[in-house]
């Protein structure tokens, strides 16, 4: 037998796509040393070129060369660029793999490094440390995030003792260092961030690599189609995937998942507590805004498209009313081009940071969220909020972040990305979706007298929302269920 491994089948799945390889190669080979030797000349040739034209090897492979040719001879003008302009010099050496981290580990301690994507896989991330913790007591911990605001709230959320860092580039030379570095037992990617080298590089060092709250929109599965060879080759590597739902198992295996190692769980971005922590912080930013007594429109992760809707509804159907609107953009870099309008209209104005510092101006009745990781904490304090990136096409935002509030969330026909917590909530008549703007204003009006009707919907999203509690548990109880780790 060409290959060898004493690891349980499945265990490591690339060492089946390696034995297969091998064999092919092999049994091909070996029946040419019967002829002559220009026979075996032209034999040969054919089937080299027959295994290295396999797309599935020669995609990876090409995708390998193609990140580190056109890295490493452009790097010396990243570098100056990045110097002259100063865009993205923080946390520069972590992209290179430069950790402040100690390679030795403590006697018999386990290691995770827990990848997320950005600000909204933290808050999932958060809750997954957690219970890892309390499955592993004593375990190290390492956080990466693709984007620095990730990295950011990273740092403010996480506990010390968590080391929180920017994700390596995935070039080869420097994935190989990130994992020699963080020398992790396991690997942890939450939902499907799918970087083929770093995964591959995991892989070969023999640390066993699993996805948690996978999902795969129906946009990326038509991108990833395009490179399946690519996708297949590093879904194959993973030993567990926990998913969302069943289309998102679906659609995984179909780009080359192995179908045992998958099961669905549910979402751990929907697995919110409502707790006495939860009053209080209720109580917190209700004295931070001075809102006790007025009623309060919330618009969060808002894009451009949204914005000017929504001060004009504001200016136009509650400002009267004595209501407060608090307006927070999904990106915090667009602060300036939302206070630019309110300028351009003679609208005044406050940024949250700055009624930290010195108290909220009550003559003011627009509100600026400039601090990211808290706009799940503000809709508590929310009375009518609507949730953005939905009546522009940016596939909506996490919907059961508002109702876990028991609000039911307002929003427009383009919520793709969250279409199952959509489906639940409008199912209990704990949601509303509207068609278009004049629609929103239509089902803002008629509801935001919190009528009797309101109250029920309101009940309506505080069950569904409670009703998924769980989905963190039961998918680290499933990648945990190993005998790597008896």
């Amino acid at each position: 037998m060409l290959f060898v491994s004493d690891e349980k089948p499945g265990f490591h799945s690339n060492h089946y796509f390696v034995k297969r390889m091998q064999e092919r190669f092999f049994s091909c080979i070996f029946p040419l040393f019967l002829f002559d030797d220009w026979m075996c000349i032209c034999v040969t040739c054919l089937v080299l070129f027959d295994f290295f034209s396999r797309e599935f090897f020669m995609m990876f492979t090409l995708y390998r060369l193609t990140a580190g040719l056109l890295f490493y001879p452009l790097l010396p003008l990243l570098l100056l660029f990045v110097m002259v302009t100063g865009k993205h010099k923080e946390g520069i050496l972590q992209r290179f793999a430069i950790y402040p981290v100690k390679r030795k580990k403590g006697y018999g301690t386990r290691r995770y490094w827990v990848h997320a994507a950005s600000v909204g896989e933290v808050q999932a991330a958060s809750a997954v440390i957690e219970e890892l913790r309390r499955q592993d007591a004593g375990c190290e911990i390492f956080l990466t995030t693709m984007t620095i605001h990730g990295n950011r709230v990273a740092r403010e959320k996480m506990p010390s003792d968590v080391g929180c860092f920017l994700a390596p580039l995935d070039v080869a030379g420097i994935v190989g260092r990130a994992v020699h570095v963080f020398s992790p037992d396991v690997y942890i990617c939450l939902e499907t961030e799918l970087w083929p080298l770093l995964i591959d590089a995991l892989s070969r060092r023999g640390v066993v690599v699993h996805m948690i709250n996978g999902r795969i929109s129906a946009r990326s599965y038509t991108s990833y189609l395009k490179i399946k060879p690519i996708i297949k080759r590093c879904l194959s590597l993973f030993t567990r995937i926990a998913v969302i739902s069943e289309n998102d198992r679906i659609r995984l295996i179909n780009l080359g998942a192995i179908p045992a190692n998958i099961r669905v769980f549910g979402n751990i971005k929907y697995d919110f507590s409502r707790s006495k922590n939860s009053e209080r912080v209720k109580e917190k930013y209700s004295e931070l805004l001075d809102c006790s007594k007025v009623p309060v429109f919330i618009a969060g992760s808002t894009h451009s498209g949204e914005e000017e809707l929504l001060i004009d509804y504001f200016v136009t159907h509650l400002q009267e009313k004595n209501w407060l609107f608090l307006l927070a953009p999904r990106h915090i870099e667009r602060v300036g081009d939302i206070e630019k309008i309110l300028k351009n209209r003679n609208i005044c104005w406050q940024r949250l940071s700055s009624i930290k510092q010195s108290g909220r101006n009550n003559a003011i009745q627009i509100i600026v969220v400039d601090s990211m990781g808290e706009l799940a904490l503000l809709y508590g304090v929310g009375s009518i909020i609507f949730c953005g990136g939905s009546l522009v096409d940016k596939g909506g935002h996490n919907i059961m972040e508002i109702a876990r509030w028991h609000k039911p969330p307002f929003y427009g026909p383009e919520i793709s990305d969250f279409a199952d917590a959509a489906q639940l909530l409008e199912g209990a008549g704990g949601g509303f979706r509207v068609a278009d703007y004049d629609d929103l204003v239509e089902k803002i009006n008629y509801y935001s007298e919190l009528s009797e009707e309101y109250m029920k919907a309101c009940d309506a999203a505080g069950k569904i929302a409670d009703s998924l509690q769980g989905a963190c548990k039961r998918q680290v109880d499933y990648v945990c269920r190993n005998e790597f780790y008896r």
